[in-house]
């Protein structure tokens, strides 16, 4: 008797644990980031390099209330036929920090990782090529907060979302050292994510953010 007891315990134990364990995938994927979702994109609608200029972009990470601590991106520049001006960087930006990104041709005297070790540098063709740039989320989910402990004064703990971070560039001319500013549409300067109380640890799905 206590045999047949046991054997339905441990069958329903199994059931309850796989049963919990569909519905914790499921919240999973209801709040994993679509990509192509303009709410989690920041984008700027031009840059260019060619032998005479390149582009310069700061990320900066204003370490305000929700954000957290490291916040981790993906950055691409297209070019107007839509394909890469080169490989994508990743690049994860600091509370308090700024990253400089720089979009240039290949062999540029000055401006290269050898002179600007703390850079970021996306490297193509000398030939003039323009397009967008496209900014994403690394993390999968940025609506769910990371870092910190639970019950005890935020230590890093927020949302890893781009949307929240700073940016800033332009287009430089190398004989001149002059040129013109980029705009950068979904940041900080123009997100209007609202948080849902009602949803713990989360945005609202509902609420908009980044490029609106």
């Amino acid at each position: 008797m206590k045999t047949a007891c046991r054997s339905k315990f441990i069958f329903i134990l199994r059931v309850f644990t796989i049963c919990l364990t569909g519905v914790a995938l499921w919240i999973g994927e209801a709040y994993a980031v679509d990509d192509y979702d303009n709410r989690h994109l920041v984008i700027s609608p031009y840059w260019q390099s060619d032998s005479t200029s390149y582009s310069f972009i700061a990320v900066s990470h204003p370490s305000l209330s929700e954000m957290a601590s490291q916040i981790g991106l993906e950055l691409n520049a297209i070019q107007s036929d839509l394909s890469p001006f080169s490989t994508a960087i990743s690049l994860t930006v600091s509370a308090g920090e700024t990253e400089r990104v720089f979009i240039v041709r290949t062999g540029h005297s000055i401006i290269n990782s050898t002179i600007i070790p703390s850079g970021h540098f996306i490297v193509g063709t000398t030939n003039y090529e323009y397009g967008n740039i496209i900014i994403r989320n690394i993390a999968s989910h940025p609506f769910v907060q990371a870092g910190g402990v639970d019950g005890t004064p935020s230590d890093g703990r927020g949302y890893r979302d781009v949307t929240m971070l700073s940016f800033f560039g332009g287009i430089v001319f190398d004989g001149t050292t002059t040129g013109f500013a980029m705009e950068f549409i979904g940041d900080t300067h123009d997100s209007t994510t609202t948080y849902n109380v009602n949803c713990a640890g989360c945005y609202s799905q509902s609420a908009s953010s980044g490029v609106n």
